[in-house]
């Protein structure tokens, strides 16, 4: 990874912080807001939340803001920071170009908009903070490692440990093997076609009304596999996702395209965030076996 990519990600990370505290300032004067003058309040703080984020945007070069992008620079990661805000943008923005909050609006609503915006940024910024610097042979080693993590989590357990329900709910660990599986062809699916999927070739995994029930249908696909072929399939998806790592160009390497589901980013973060989705189902199987659980 060259230098100016890693000073990006570090001028991200600063980004949120700064975003962290504009948005804290916020929600004290929210909290603040008396109910007389509840309305006039509230589209002062909507103005003051949009202003300074698209002002915080302004410290990324090419950071795309509801006013238009940087175009002397070239997109990197820092596009994640404005993808992730996109709709917060746009609504502040309504609500200025209107001169006013919708009768409908909810200054509770907002209250809890801007706290779950700043929990994600928390959530999201020691990710970035630990792959802040690194080059290519670090983001393959730590993909890798978050590979074995997972593979690794059910070692030694036997056929009906591993179909036992209870893990997550009532998933056992081999519904979360064949979960991850499923997401791993669609990282795959995004991988081997980046920058951009071909029209058609998403909509396998786009099923369903929310989260949950995509997550259900798309396990019930695994319902008659063997579990030695869900681990098998895994193992296939490391060795080719870190041999793609190997084989793509520099260019490509830094390069941003779609995610699917009109959301865009950079590669990197796509490749980090799949092995982070390794670690997190890991983890579970992990606590779901630590003595503390077991049954007496």
């Amino acid at each position: 990874m060259n230098e100016s990519f890693a000073e990006s990600l570090h001028q991200l990370t600063e980004a949120f912080r700064s975003l962290d505290r504009h948005l804290n300032l916020v929600e004290e004067r929210l909290a603040r807001v008396g109910t007389a003058s509840k309305m006039e309040n509230g589209s002062s703080a909507v103005a003051e939340l949009s202003r300074r984020y698209r002002d915080c945007l302004r410290t990324i070069p090419g950071a795309v803001t509801s006013n238009g992008a940087d175009t002397e620079q070239e997109p990197t990661d820092h596009m994640i920071l404005s993808a992730r805000h996109t709709v917060l943008t746009g609504l502040c923005q309504i609500w200025l170009d209107q001169g006013s909050i919708p009768d409908l609006f909810d200054i509770t609503w907002l209250d809890q908009l801007v706290g779950a915006i700043g929990d994600a940024d928390r959530a999201i910024r020691p990710q970035w903070e630990a792959y802040a610097g690194w080059g290519r042979s670090a983001l393959r080693g730590f993909v890798a490692d978050q590979y074995d993590c997972l593979l690794d989590s059910v070692g030694g357990l036997t056929e009906e440990e591993l179909n036992a329900p209870g893990v997550v709910g009532d998933w056992s660990a081999r519904d979360i093997l064949a979960h991850v599986l499923a997401w791993e062809e669609y990282g795959w699916a995004i991988l081997s076609q980046w920058p951009e999927p071909k029209s058609g070739t998403l909509t396998r995994w786009e099923v369903g009304e929310s989260e949950e029930e995509a997550n259900a249908l798309l396990l019930d696909r695994y319902a008659e596999s063997d579990l030695i072929d869900v681990l098998g399939d895994l193992y296939t998806f490391r060795r080719r996702t870190l041999r793609f790592i190997d084989d793509c160009d520099d260019a490509q390497f830094d390069s941003v395209g779609s995610y699917g589901w009109d959301e865009t980013g950079s590669l990197t973060l796509f490749l980090l965030s799949m092995a982070c989705h390794c670690t997190e189902h890991a983890l579970q199987i992990l606590d779901a076996r630590a003595p503390s659980r077991a049954k007496p």
